[in-house]
């Protein structure tokens, strides 16, 4: 398993995804802009500012009241598909995600306003696709599980959120490679659609795989022990959710400055 581990990784060269996830999302989302789009950025940001230099804002607004449960909704992981009623009254990921899409598509909001929107949405719409910032088993995430990762000690949602991650490759450039390749031209025209409650479903069926050992149909235990194994089984789930988050935010982007 080790060996295959390595061949996965040897190719050319309490955040949510990580800086590594939200910055390759961002580049991928950049890398699908129409003109038009990418203009309408470029004015709000200032040439010099790239989606990716803000794709880690959203998670140092600390001052924020009630920021920090925008970034997740807690579904449980029996649900069969999204339901608003898990969606906290100071806002979820899924009605933040709504709520900054019409601010940059209102007339009426300033551009400091806008401004903030777009750093909101590019980050939460990432967040929207990390399974166990949907999924929940009554464990916040995954926060409750303590597990040894590769024998030293963590908690499931970090695991999901960045361990995973950078066990697999710290390089940027490997990441955005895979990615690309998971999005081929049939891939992004299935992808280019749907609603946020819609892409909270898909993430909910991840989040039901993440929260079990392999071979296993049983939440995991506390003091669980993740290696090869697990990570193997991951690290597809990962890529393909990183995928769709950049062609989806890319999307998004599109239809609001056509």
């Amino acid at each position: 398993m080790a060996g295959f581990l390595t061949s996965l990784v040897f190719m050319p060269s309490a955040w949510s995804w990580g800086p590594i996830g939200h910055r390759v999302a961002a580049k991928m989302t950049e890398d699908n802009l129409t003109t038009a789009a990418l203009a309408a950025i470029h004015n709000l940001l200032g040439p010099e500012t790239s989606l990716v230099d803000i794709s880690t804002w959203a998670d140092e607004q600390k001052e924020v009241p009630d920021a920090a449960s925008w970034h997740y909704i807690n579904i449980p992981i029996a649900e069969s598909s999204y339901n608003r009623k898990y969606c906290r009254p100071e806002g979820c990921v899924v009605s933040k995600i709504n709520e900054f899409r019409r601010t940059l598509q209102s007339p009426k909001a300033i551009k400091t306003e806008k401004q903030r929107a777009l750093k909101f949405l590019i980050h939460f719409i990432a967040d929207l696709h990390q399974p166990l910032h949907v999924g929940d088993t009554g464990s916040r995430g995954g926060n409750q599980i303590q597990v040894l990762f590769y024998g030293q000690g963590s908690n499931l949602h970090k695991v999901w959120d960045s361990q995973i991650i950078e066990h697999y490759s710290k390089n940027e450039h490997v990441w955005l490679w895979q990615l690309t390749g998971k999005a081929s031209l049939e891939k992004k025209e299935q992808w280019s659609g749907g609603t946020p409650e819609d892409w909270a479903t898909e993430s909910l069926q991840s989040a039901k795989k993440a929260y079990c050992l392999p071979g296993q149909k049983t939440v995991m235990r506390s003091g669980s022990k993740l290696g090869d194994e697990y990570v193997v089984r991951a690290i597809p789930i990962i890529q393909a959710q990183l995928a769709k988050a950049g062609i989806r935010i890319a999307w998004t982007l599109n239809e609001i400055f056509q």
